[in-house]
This record gives structure tokens, C-alpha cells and sequence, in this order.
């Protein structure tokens, strides 16, 4: 990536009527990313289940989601995605990611960073499925430090995932 391309990455806080763009990027990275780790079918459902316009409409009002893009993207202007919640005393990143020909541009870097800047002081938690060879070094490579593993039904299937902790820096 070109410096003049980091620069131009534009971030902001999603909308209602983000909503499709959300989906696509998640529909499509959802397939990439899933379907050798859990098979297509349990991929399929899980995208059906989470990933209706209502719901994702739903998510962005309550939770805190951020979009980014750059230019040549999606005409959309959504390349990347994440969503988070405040959990307890710390914020969970519930989704993240980013259209398969966008990755390695900047995009989840910059998406962190507005997350961790939403939550300030707290640490920040992220559920990656066992296998993940995207998730698992991105993280790794941002700080995080793998923590328990934890069953999770997906679809119907139980599937194991690490939850990946990033601290707070304390002043």
C-alpha cells in the first residue's frame, strides 16, 4: 500500500443505512474466511441467522460499529467493518472484517484503533475461531494475548474459539 492510499482511508461511526454494505462485506468475508474451518452449510446458516438487513440495522443502532473504505474500493465506500459492546468492564469486538480483495490495506488496523479509542482504559476482548489464519496473526501482531478457549454453538455446531485479550494501558 502506497502512503498516499493509508492516507486516504476514511473511518467513520456506521449508520442505519449502512446496513447492506455491513452485509455484504460480512456475507462475503463470512465465505472466504469460514467455510474450511466449519464447512459451507454451517457458514450458510450462521449468514442467515446474523446477517439480515433488520439485524444488522439493529446492531449498528445499539452497538458501537465503525466502517472504513478506501479509495477504489466498494462503491459503497464500505471495505471493512467492526462492531463492539461494552461487556462488564471491558469491550468485546462481536464482528470484524473486511471484503476479501481488501485485506492487508490498512483497513483493520485503523478500525482497532477507533475501537480502542471508543473504550478508553478498558481492555479489549475478541472470540477467534481455533484455525483462524487471519484472525489469530492479526491480533498477535496488534498486541493481543491469547486467552481461555471457549465453546460457542454456531449454527447448531459447536465450534472452539480463543479469546484473544488486548490491555489497557494504564496511566
Amino acid at each position: 500500500m502506497t502512503d498516499s492510499t493509508r492516507t486516504a482511508l476514511t473511518i467513520r461511526r456506521a449508520v442505519a443505512e449502512d446496513a447492506a454494505a455491513v452485509r455484504d462485506v460480512g456475507v462475503s468475508a463470512w465465505r472466504a474466511t469460514y467455510a474450511d474451518l466449519v464447512g459451507a452449510e454451517t457458514v450458510e446458516r450462521f449468514i442467515g441467522q446474523a446477517y439480515t438487513l433488520e439485524r444488522i440495522a439493529s446492531r449498528i443502532e445499539r452497538d458501537v460499529t465503525f466502517v472504513a473504505g478506501y479509495p477504489g474500493g466498494d462503491p459503497s465506500g464500505v471495505d471493512a467493518f467492526i462492531e463492539a459492546i461494552a461487556e462488564g468492564d471491558h469491550a468485546h469486538i462481536v464482528a470484524f472484517y473486511a471484503r476479501p480483495g481488501s485485506r492487508g490495506l490498512g483497513l483493520g488496523t485503523v478500525l482497532l484503533a477507533a475501537i480502542v479509542e471508543a473504550f478508553p482504559g478498558r481492555d479489549i476482548s475478541a472470540d477467534v475461531l481455533e484455525g483462524n489464519g487471519l484472525g489469530e496473526p492479526f491480533y498477535v501482531a496488534r498486541g493481543f494475548e491469547p486467552g481461555e478457549l471457549i465453546i460457542e454453538d454456531l449454527a447448531g455446531e459447536p465450534v472452539r474459539e480463543r479469546r484473544w485479550w488486548l490491555r489497557a494501558k494504564r496511566g
